[in-house]
């Protein structure tokens, strides 16, 4: 049974719990039925999170959202708000898919008494439709038709082609509007070099050199900005007149060269020119000048509005602007590196992290734990792999292991020139990533299992850091299966030992059993049957206040308030990508 499976069986437990409580109240008005209601609805979102179900995480949140009002006065919840909202429980108990944003709308217009679905979301459909060609609709339909019905024959085999020319075109159509070519964006770029030369009377030349780079559509404007400044500088600032260029030796046209690449996952940018150079001799007088004498010359360029000129004509004394190269390359999670020489000219590297939508990458085992590696990365696989001298030989040639599970059954040769061994290969996948670092980790890839898998960086894994997390354990407390389900599998995936309670009873239970052996940390859902985790966290500290406690949920402000009274350490939401409560448990461990 996968966590989808799981879900929709928590959902249907609950939901009709909550039809019973409803029937409850509306016969007794025993208002604390309400609270109870409440906590089911809250749990029911926590798990719709994990598993990506935006449409259940939407409704449960504005069903809370009425109680919430009502217990605060704002609002009152007359029977037939009751009835419409007994209405339609059964229908959504019915599904198997999640809802979408029409489907939540409908179901909240029905509650609330309202007309059908507004206007504006049809709209909207209509408007998405439109932007795509009618011929490449009917396709997407087509090829789902066929899907459909070679599943019903029981035809795998034509099913998965099917769907996998379905993924490939919707793929496609996905990164055309989400990336643009470097070779289309800078097309006519040479007319800015002409411009910005013909104002500075001096003779200039551009050389592109790009290959099939892509950037995002919405960094475009921001990159374009960027290499305005850049060329703008390097004809102000670097380029020579053509007769003081005739004069030093060099040719009358001054050079000013673009090229793009990629190195490992990072996008490499570098505008370079054939002038003068930076002279850092001048750039440390004026920040003396200006009270900046303690500064790098290579870090005063890059200050708002520092320049050497003294006049403000055309684009000179103006400030050089290459904070705004700086401030693009930083906010991507990259930096600029200057490489500079006088009389022989000046070259800015500009790279960050490439944000991929989706990755292809080979699923291994090793030590019962799963991990990935980006095809990119992999030169070959071998089975059997011969170890010699602690070292994989093979093709003749001597290989060193970067990591070796405990019964090595193949070897992965990467592109660092280095091995890795794992017990067992489960398959090739292909999935979206989320581009979140985690030391030897690259990212995380999704749509294989419910829970991501970890795109491990092969540049930087050892056998260390690892095995490092393998000796910590954590405590899980949540009553929702489908949560301690997929949390519990994804901290198993970094070697965590996780260990799980049902409810804030069982939690403080085990910590007074485990008196002499605690877990590293605990993490901990809020609403709870029993006891919340208000009370759970309070009982825990007064055991042992140095075990930190993680408050995993959706809190309000004021929620959060009183769960940093009550002693919890630290609070996460339920709607983050899990990875980042890997980052948290890691921080509060090592402190």
């Amino acid at each position: 049974m996968d966590f989808v499976e799981i879900f929709f069986q928590e959902l249907r437990e609950k939901g009709q719990q909550s039809i019973d409580l409803i029937r409850k109240y509306l016969e007794s008005k025993d208002h604390s039925v309400i609270n109870e209601l409440y906590r089911i609805f809250h749990t029911i979102k926590g798990s719709a999170s994990l598993v990506g179900f935006n449409g259940y995480k939407t409704l449960m949140h504005t069903l809370e959202e009425y109680f919430k009002k009502y217990s605060t006065g704002e609002i009152t919840l007359p029977d037939e708000f009751w009835a419409r909202m007994l209405s339609t429980i059964p229908s959504v108990l019915e599904r198997n898919t999640d809802l979408t944003d029409n489907e939540v709308q409908k179901i909240i217009d029905v509650i609330e008494g309202k007309e059908q679905v507004p206007e504006a979301s049809a709209q909207a459909i209509s408007k998405l439709a439109s932007q795509l060609p009618i011929e490449l609709l009917t396709e997407f339909v087509s090829l789902t038709l066929s899907t459909e019905n070679s599943l019903m024959r029981d035809d795998t085999k034509n099913a998965l082609r099917d769907v996998r020319a379905l993924k490939s075109k919707l793929s496609t159509l996905i990164e055309d509007s989400f990336y643009v070519k470097l070779g289309s964006l800078l097309r006519n770029f040479d007319v800015l070099v002409i411009q910005e030369a013909t104002i500075n009377k001096k003779n200039v030349k551009l050389n592109l050199d790009i290959g099939d780079e892509r950037i995002e559509k919405k960094d475009s404007q921001m990159l374009i900005d960027m290499l305005v400044h850049l060329v703008r500088n390097a004809i102000s600032h670097g380029i020579e007149s053509p007769e003081t260029r005739v004069r030093h030796g060099k040719p009358e046209f001054g050079t000013i060269a673009f090229r793009s690449y990629v190195l490992g996952n990072e996008l490499y940018l570098e505008v370079e020119d054939d002038g003068a150079g930076i002279d850092f001799e001048k750039v440390r007088q004026k920040a003396i000048r200006m009270g900046l004498g303690n500064m790098r010359p290579d870090e005063l360029i890059f200050i708002p509005g520092f320049s050497t000129s003294e006049k403000t004509d055309g684009t000179s004394g103006r400030g050089i602007g290459l904070d705004v190269v700086k401030n693009f390359a930083i906010a991507r999670g990259g930096n600029v590196e200057l490489v500079t020489e006088m009389g022989k000219g000046t070259r800015f590297i500009v790279h960050f992290p490439i944000r991929t939508l989706f990755v292809r990458v080979l699923v291994v085992e090793s030590d019962n734990y799963k991990f990935c590696v980006d095809f990119n990365d992999i030169v070959e696989v071998i089975s059997k792999p011969d170890i010699t001298d602690g070292k994989i030989k093979h093709n003749g040639k001597l290989f060193e292991i970067s990591y070796q599970s405990r019964i090595p059954r193949f070897g992965i040769i990467t592109t660092s020139q280095k091995t890795i061994l794992v017990d067992n290969i489960l398959g090739t996948f292909d999935g979206q990533i989320s581009n979140e670092n985690y030391g030897f980790i690259k990212g995380f890839v999704k749509n294989i299992f419910v829970y991501p898998l970890p795109v491990i960086d092969v540049s930087t894994i050892s056998q260390d850091n690892v095995e490092k997390s393998q000796q910590y354990s954590v405590l899980l407390v949540d009553d929702s299966v489908v949560t301690r389900t997929i949390v519990s599998k994804f901290l198993s995936t970094f070697g965590y030992k996780v260990f799980e309670a049902k409810d804030g009873l069982e939690a403080v239970k085990f910590i007074e059993k485990n008196r002499s052996n605690l877990p590293d940390v605990v993490v901990c859902d809020v609403e709870m049957p029993h006891i919340d985790g208000f009370e759970t966290t309070k009982r825990i500290k007064e055991l042992d206040e140095q075990l930190p406690v993680i408050l995993f949920s959706t809190l309000s402000h004021e929620q959060l308030q009183k769960g940093i009274e009550v002693g919890a350490d630290s609070y996460i939401s339920k709607e983050e990508p899990p990875e980042r409560l890997l980052r948290l448990i890691e921080k509060l461990i090592k402190k």
